[in-house]
């Protein structure tokens, strides 16, 4: 059967895909790192932000002379206190009100709303003219400058470098045992906090009883057809005992998305383990097995097209060989019902012996 001509793409296509494949790890990647952000942004963070802010150490800001001769003369009363301050002069002194965020000058609105006490990081960002963005009628903040996000995040990595530290020795171990034992007891927490905990031990911690790195192949999902596997656990004790034979946990993960898939306890010795690291297993996986391990690819001489035509191959002459010998054996009826059977009789000749002339 011969195999149609493949049609060439032309140049400027082989360029758009060429620069595809080189750009698109790239995106992928800085679009991971942007959603891993994201995540540590909202839930970390910014939360650690929002607790720094929370501690007022300092005392409000004072308004510039440009913010006061900024606001307009309702602002501010008649006379000052006792009459001591004129009426033509814009000070604190004689302000009826604090303005509001959206009261004050442009350049001025990302400081810290005036008449509130201030925290570290906000005198901080007043002593540099760096700016918040904060909701101009309530004064609440809407984004954070970047000298928030950097003090947060080096404070952050220090508090679990040092939790880390102290969780390693005897009286960090007790704490953490009973602040886990207290956790284990609220009655809605206890039902996510230690599936959550194991799932995170299983990535990050140190002693792992079960590495996940054991890339395997099964006959699923019927005889005579192979999936990739990775090898989780040891099984389930019941299941051992009741069929007398050593177990093991396996995931079959599904393409393209091998986060999906099926979790089955299966016979160890029905699992044959392939030397093939998870990284490249996962890229045969998503790529339908397009992206094969290199040393687990087969020559091309018996590839799978080569492989798939063979037998195509094979099956026509089998079928052109049967019909033949079909053929030919009503042929040889018909000739022996019609009586033009009779076939000739073999021709002879004499044959001389061994060391004897013939004249």
């Amino acid at each position: 059967m011969s195999k149609p001509p493949k049609k060439k793409t032309g140049p400027i296509t082989r360029a758009f895909l060429k620069g595809l494949s080189i750009i698109l790890p790239a995106v992928i990647t800085i679009a991971i790192f942007a959603w891993v952000w994201d995540v540590l942004r909202v839930y970390v963070v910014e939360l650690t932000i929002q607790a720094i802010d929370s501690v007022k150490l300092y005392e409000a800001r004072k308004l510039s002379p440009e913010e006061l001769e900024y606001l307009p003369d309702n602002f501010f009363v008649a006379n000052g206190a006792e009459g001591a301050v004129p009426a033509s002069v814009h000070s604190e002194l004689t302000l009826r009100r604090m303005p509001r965020v959206m009261d004050l000058p442009e350049q001025y609105q990302g400081l810290t709303p005036p008449g509130k006490q201030r925290s570290v990081l906000q005198y901080i960002l007043d002593a540099n003219s760096w700016q918040r963005t904060y909701d101009p009628v309530n004064g609440r903040v809407v984004s954070y400058h970047w000298f928030d996000y950097l003090l947060a995040s080096v404070l952050g990595l220090t508090l679990v470098v040092l939790l880390g530290f102290l969780a390693r020795n005897f009286f960090g171990r007790k704490f953490v045992g009973m602040l886990e034992w207290f956790v284990t007891k609220v009655p809605v927490i206890r039902s996510i906090y230690p599936h959550a905990k194991q799932l995170v031990e299983f990535f990050f911690s140190d002693n792992k009883t079960i590495e996940f790195d054991t890339v395997a192949v099964i006959e699923y999902p019927r005889r005579d057809l192979w999936s990739i596997a990775f090898v989780t656990g040891s099984g389930l004790k019941s299941v051992q005992e009741a069929t007398g034979k050593r177990m093991v946990t396996v995931y079959v993960p599904s393409s393209p998305a091998p986060m999906t898939g099926y979790c089955m306890i299966m016979p160890a010795d029905e699992v044959i383990q392939v030397d093939v690291t998870v990284e490249d297993a996962m890229k045969f996986v998503i790529s339908g097995g397009v992206l094969a391990p290199k040393e687990e690819q087969v020559r091309p001489a018996s590839g799978p097209q080569y492989a798939l035509s063979h037998t195509i191959n094979e099956q026509i002459r089998k079928r052109h060989t049967a019909m033949l010998q079909k053929s030919q054996t009503l042929k040889k009826i018909e000739e022996e019902v019609t009586g033009n059977g009779d076939t000739p009789e073999p021709e002879t000749r004499e044959v001389d012996a061994p060391g004897e002339k013939k004249d």
